[in-house]
């Protein structure tokens, strides 16, 4: 046996000369590197890496037309504002209480229409640019 061949060590990472421990019929089987002295299967190239593999592009996929949600409810919180003008708004605090269809003013959020009651203690508030959840304390 002890024939050297050109063989891909998979601890070097290169092709070295290695030399035959086994043969399987004319080809080696088994091979000892000898620069590292690591026992391997033979490899007689450097694999190709799976991302190196020629791949088919995905197909794009077709986005929608994006639409202007926030335009749309930009408007209808306007129309909703000029229409609660001559309301009352209650200033917001988390030791406060409110009910559904209350307006209030946030320090940070401005002008909001509570939504909503979810008890125990917090309120949905619809605000000019979301809707947000809030502390409160409900009687």
């Amino acid at each position: 046996m002890s024939s050297v061949v050109e063989a891909y060590c998979t601890k070097c990472k290169l092709v070295l000369d290695h030399t035959v421990v086994t043969m399987q019929g004319d080809k080696p089987r088994r091979v000892k590197c000898n620069t590292c002295d690591g026992e391997h299967n033979y490899r007689a190239e450097k694999p190709v890496p799976k991302s190196a593999a020629k791949k088919e592009p995905a197909a794009k996929k077709e986005k929608a037309p994006r639409k202007a949600p926030a335009k749309k409810a930009r408007q209808t919180w306007e129309e909703i504002m000029q229409e609660a003008a001559d309301k009352p708004h209650k200033k917001y605090s988390m030791s406060g209480s409110f009910a559904e269809g209350d307006w209030i003013e946030h320090a940070t959020f401005g002008r909001g229409c509570v939504q909503a009651f979810m008890p125990p203690n917090k309120i949905t508030v619809r605000f000019a640019d979301s809707t947000r959840l809030l502390v409160c304390n409900h009687s």
